[in-house]
C-alpha cells in the first residue's frame, strides 16, 4: 500500500524574500504602533519636546490614539497574513491584502491634512501583485 504524502508546494525564492521584508516591516510597525498606543500621552510629549523641528512631525502629533491602535491591529493582521503565506496558505494573501488596503486608508481618514503618498501606494501595489502571482501554488 502506497502512502500519499501531503506536501505543501515549494515557496518561490522571490516570495520568500518579500515575506521576510513583510515580516520585518509589519512586525516592527505592529510593535511600534502598540508601544505608542499604550503610552500615547508620554510618547506625544517626548515627540513634541524633542523632535518638533523634524519635518513631518506635526502630522504625527495630530494623530490621535485610535490611529495607533487601529494601525497596530492592521499591522498584526498583515504579519499574520505573511505567516500564512509562508506556509503557502492562500488565506494569508487575503489577510495581507485587506490589511494593506486599510493601512493606506487609515491616515487619510484619521490625520487632518494628511497628504496621500503615491510612493506608499506603489510599494503596496507592487507587493500585492508579486504575492498574487503565486496564488495558484498556494492551498
Amino acid at each position: 500500500m502506497e502512502f500519499i504524502e501531503n506536501k505543501r508546494p515549494e515557496r518561490p525564492q522571490l516570495i520568500t524574500v518579500l515575506l521576510i521584508l513583510t515580516f520585518i516591516g509589519s512586525g516592527m510597525s505592529a510593535f511600534s504602533f502598540l508601544f505608542v498606543s499604550m503610552s500615547y500621552d508620554e510618547v506625544m510629549k517626548i515627540v513634541k519636546d524633542v523632535y518638533s523641528d523634524f519635518p513631518g512631525v506635526e502630522l504625527i502629533l495630530t494623530a490621535d490614539k485610535s490611529y495607533f491602535t487601529i494601525g497596530f491591529v492592521l499591522y498584526t493582521i498583515s504579519f499574520m497574513g505573511a505567516i500564512l503565506m509562508w506556509k503557502m496558505r492562500k488565506i494569508g494573501f487575503h489577510f495581507y491584502t485587506a490589511s494593506q488596503i486599510f493601512l493606506l486608508i487609515l491616515p487619510v481618514t484619521t490625520i487632518p491634512n494628511y497628504q496621500f503618498s503615491i510612493l506608499t501606494l506603489l510599494v503596496t501595489v507592487a507587493f500585492i501583485l508579486a504575492y498574487s502571482t503565486n496564488l495558484r501554488q498556494m492551498t
